[in-house]
């Protein structure tokens, strides 16, 4: 973590009234260690603690045998041996704190940040200090450069490219009365986003009918319906730049034939609910807080309001991540989990409502990116049904 970096994450703690973060590891049970503190390639095999306190330098606490290997680099580095020189060695690191921050999450709301095991939990909080969660300053570690802003908008152009050629290619099949199936599709959009030298990590989703009515749906060469009128047509795709990129992801509607009431009536819907957590994004975002289950709170409204509640299967959106696809930072959800993280400056999200049934699903997905005083799409965004004919 960079100086500046540890400067912005100090300022946030003394914001929110917490004295300091505490940051626990053991053999790799929490993953945004290396983010704070690049300790080298030497063993770590005991309890360690970062400590960030809203004044004053970070300091680390390590076991005995470990003291001499870990990289000194200019930050206080305190050693324990024995479990009670632990207790008095941490009390003696918080140094009087009253509120810490821990990757901890209330009810486990947020298991994406809950790495900390509850004993240590009970250990910390018999030193009579109040635990609350590190989730909205871990995000401060996770926003993007403007160059990692610059290739995530193009990789969101070669998806846009890649969408667009599927749909060429779907079409010049019904003309040609050509059989499709949906591994053809699939393969075919796979190799259009490499071969604009972006990296798909994994093949898109495409589902005809019932396909589309299985939200992750994985066509194969084996298993691959072949394209029917009659047929909706979903087709979720992403990719990233290669290297410490976002990922860019966006999900296309089409249908084959002439849509039923049915059909546009769940499109319409899905529709309206993605441009509703939109608005509620730009009605809020930066003068009053936003957080991510609020956002899913207002997308999932406008789909139960229109009777489709019973046809809900995930959340509204998650963070765009460097490494996954679905990033660390805070997720639009109120429904597979209770994300109370706020929405921060600098981060990638998506937006993508979903409905399914046997016969058919739908989604829509668009991403957003969360500047200082405003918030923007970045992606593609559809309007219209793509209706083939």
């Amino acid at each position: 973590m960079t100086q500046e970096k540890l400067s912005q994450v100090q300022r946030f703690l003394q914001e929110r009234g917490i004295d300091g973060w505490l940051v626990y590891d053991f053999r790799g049970t929490n993953p945004f260690v290396s983010r704070i503190l690049d300790h080298g390639e030497g063993l770590l095999t005991r309890r360690w603690f970062i400590w960030i306190p809203a004044k004053g330098e970070l300091q680390v606490l390590v076991h005995d045998i470990e003291f001499g290997s870990f990289p000194k680099r200019g930050y206080a580095v305190a050693k324990y041996n024995s479990r009670e020189s632990l207790v008095t060695s941490l009390r003696t690191l918080l140094g009087g704190a009253k509120t810490i921050a821990m990757e901890y999450s209330p009810q486990n709301n947020i298991p994406y940040v809950s790495k900390v095991d509850g004993g240590t939990l009970e250990m910390v909080r018999s030193l009579g200090v109040e635990v609350v969660s590190s989730g909205d300053v871990l995000q401060l570690l996770l926003t993007w450069t403007p160059e990692q802003l610059a290739q995530h908008r193009r990789a969101a152009q070669a998806l846009t490219a890649t969408k667009d050629a599927a749909l060429d290619y779907i079409r010049e099949h019904v003309a040609r009365q050509k059989p499709l199936t949906e591994y053809q599709l699939q393969q075919y959009m796979s190799q259009f986003i490499e071969a604009q030298g972006l990296d798909p990590d994994h093949p898109p989703i495409v589902g005809f009918g019932p396909g589309a009515g299985d939200p992750h749906y994985a066509p194969s060469a084996t298993r691959s319906k072949t394209l029917e009128p009659g047929d909706a047509i979903l087709m979720d795709l992403w990719c990233k730049v290669p290297g410490d990129h976002p990922f860019a992801d966006i999900t296309w509607m089409a249908f084959y034939g002439s849509p039923g009431e049915a059909f546009l009536r769940a499109y319409h819907a899905v529709i309206a609910a993605r441009d509703a957590g939109m608005a509620l994004l730009r009605d809020r975002y930066p003068q009053r807080p936003v957080r991510g289950y609020e956002v899913d709170q207002a997308v999932r409204q406008v789909l139960i309001d229109a009777g489709f509640e019973a046809h809900l299967k995930h959340r509204t959106g998650h963070s765009l991540g460097i490494q996954a696809i679905h990033g660390e930072a805070a997720h639009f959800d109120a429904f597979e989990t209770w994300d109370e993280r706020l929405v921060l400056p600098g981060l990638g999200f998506t937006i993508e409502p979903g409905v399914y049934f046997p016969q058919f699903g739908v989604r829509s997905e668009i991403n957003v990116y969360t500047h200082p005083k405003e918030v923007e799409i970045t992606t593609a965004i559809q309007r219209q049904l793509e209706v083939i004919e």
